[in-house]
């Protein structure tokens, strides 16, 4: 009896053990499993340098699209992205992605077969809206540097966004400027007009418009202006939606069977499943859906900064009230290198320990990339 009563309580400690075990949240999974998840890189503007880049750039060798869910207006990130698509061009990709119209898409592929793209560029930017420019994310000379790579690499820049509002005058201009000396002077009131409130110009003046030109890229251009600007007046995320999933199926359509593409886009568009926002399905998952359904591959990242820069004052994002990203992944941030976690085989339980951000992220994101930068949020254009 006496060594029955000693195998059971060994027994029982054994099956306390194993309980104890195995009752990890999922914040102490998370903690635990970082650690063996995770590289870095460092990136003197040129070339990155480390075991983290390496896992990045094994992405293009793997799949058919990979998508950086960015942070804007970061002239480092932009010398990054001018080497990615290097990169990415080894292993055979075509397409470049990105957050702006079809229209805009041209008109950057042609800057960046000009004698001197950044020289382009900056004066776009000097000319167009303030703070701002005309092609938004395009108005630095690092901007400059991906148009510069993308034309040396042979990609085509495809626009799958609304076009923006701020770039109205100039395509109005661009229109007008393309016709005959005899139709500017006899259209030169029906042009003001439109000019005259430009960032809402009246859908009869652009119908009238569209009906005396005869150029079909500028009838088409008038038509996305037409769309744009109501997505702006309703603040209609739906039809962005819609519209930034109809216009990459366009090119998809148009290309080789296959072709990789890269995107470069927010990060709240690029994600699995819902935008982290809009709770609606963006253009990442009919990206992500279209890889299961050719076999290939699928990678997206998830790219994020601690500190900004704001009016002369450091924000740091991981104390502030309203963080712009989870608390858990800024924690990890290095001020002398790139921090990549690699989430692809983290399991969660969905026990409420982690914050809703950090669920969010893990469910929609393969990686998350940590930048060591301070980014000036003031500063856009050089």
């Amino acid at each position: 009896m006496k060594y029955i009563l000693i195998a059971m309580l060994l027994l029982a400690g054994t099956s306390i053990y194993g309980q104890k075990k195995q009752l990890l949240n999922d914040e102490d999974r998370l903690n635990k499993y970082i650690p063996a998840h995770v590289s870095y890189f460092t990136f003197d503007g040129h070339r990155p340098m480390g075991k983290g880049w390496d896992n990045l750039d094994s992405m293009f060798a793997k799949n058919q699209f990979v998508a950086w869910g960015e942070y804007h207006n970061s002239p480092l990130l932009s010398q990054l992205t001018a080497y990615a698509l290097e990169s990415a061009a080894n292993y055979g990709y075509k397409n470049w992605c990105v957050e702006i119209g079809p229209y805009a898409a041209s008109e950057l592929m042609r800057i960046s077969r000009s004698k001197n793209p950044v020289d382009t560029v900056i004066k776009l930017y000097k000319a167009g809206y303030p703070h701002i420019g005309v092609f938004p994310f395009f108005s630095s000379r690092e901007d400059a540097r991906m148009l510069i790579a993308a034309n040396r690499f042979g990609y085509k820049i495809w626009g799958i966004d609304q076009e923006f509002q701020m770039s109205f005058p100039y395509y109005l201009s661009a229109i007008y400027k393309a016709q005959s000396p005899k139709f500017q002077e006899l259209h030169k009131p029906l042009y003001d007009s439109l000019q005259a409130k430009w960032w809402y110009p009246g859908t009869m003046l652009l119908d009238s418009l569209s009906k005396m030109i005869r150029q079909k890229p500028y009838k088409t251009l008038i038509q996305a202006i037409k769309v744009s600007k109501e997505i702006y007046r309703n603040n209609d995320n739906q039809a962005r939606s819609a519209l930034m999933k109809a216009n990459f199926f366009k090119y998809y359509d148009a290309a080789r069977k296959r072709e990789k593409t890269f995107f470069k886009m927010g990060s709240n568009h690029l994600a699995k499943g819902m935008n982290l926002q809009t709770n609606l399905y963006d253009i990442g998952n009919a990206v992500y859906e279209l890889a299961q359904r050719n076999h290939t591959g699928f990678a997206n990242v998830y790219l994020m900064v601690r500190y900004t820069m704001e009016n002369g004052k450091l924000v740091d994002d991981l104390l502030n009230d309203e963080n712009e990203n989870p608390r858990i992944f800024s924690k990890f941030y290095d001020k002398d290198r790139w921090v990549l976690i690699d989430l692809r085989q983290l399991k969660i339980k969905n026990d409420s320990t982690l914050p809703k951000d950090a669920y969010q992220l893990i469910e929609k994101y393969d990686y998350v990339l940590i930048s060591p930068e301070i980014l000036n949020v003031n500063s856009v254009g050089n």
